[in-house]
């Protein structure tokens, strides 16, 4: 059923008291010796379960701090890769605006005029990257990344919440039948006494 489970006798027999159908659904018309057996039972039951959703709490909390991290690192890499690219333009707008003038003599001596020679010099610049072009770079290269380290702990997340959820479920119901016992046995008592 779930890998809290084991093997030892004690978690066979608190699996036992899961599937017992008496503390999951209170009879309609309960006998004393029921009510008795409910709440002998379920606070072990509902103790149980409350650690085992206090483990899954534990676990999805350390794995959404991982992934905090792991986004950390991201943000990171990619404000690199995007101050890379950026240092690469800059180099390359550097080394173009340095030999501008020799291009221009080099353009005028083949027949140009001057406005002709700086507007072909000035379409050669290296085109600035856009913002959207450098955040889908970024994007781009740190896919790898996002699929091996991010990725797989979100499912990972996914799957202890699915679990967290359905044990829930079950600590609720515990806890309402116990609660229910409690209000039957005070109403037994009652009629005990009145008579």
């Amino acid at each position: 059923m779930s890998r809290y489970q084991d093997d030892n006798s004690r978690f066979k027999k608190i699996e036992e008291l899961i599937n017992d159908p008496l503390l999951t659904q209170i009879p309609s018309d309960p006998q004393p010796s029921e009510i008795a057996e409910i709440l002998a039972k379920n606070p072990a039951v509902i103790g149980w379960i409350g650690n085992i959703l206090v483990d899954l709490e534990s676990q999805i909390s350390n794995k959404k701090l991982l992934i905090s991290k792991k986004n950390r690192e991201l943000a990171i890499k990619k404000s690199e890769i995007r101050l890379g690219t950026i240092n690469a333009y800059r180099k390359k707008l550097e080394e173009a605006l340095t030999n501008e003038v020799d291009e221009i003599k080099k353009l005028m001596e083949t027949g140009y005029t001057r406005a002709e020679a700086k507007e072909i010099v000035r379409l050669r610049r290296p085109e600035k990257p856009r913002e959207a072009d450098l955040s889908d770079k970024a994007e781009f290269i740190t896919r790898e990344f996002v699929t091996s380290q991010i990725e797989p702990l979100e499912d990972e997340i996914l799957v202890l919440q699915k679990e967290y959820d359905d044990w829930k479920v079950k600590y609720k119901l515990f806890e309402n039948n116990f609660k229910a016992s409690q209000s039957i046995k005070g109403l037994i008592q009652n009629d005990r006494d009145r008579y």
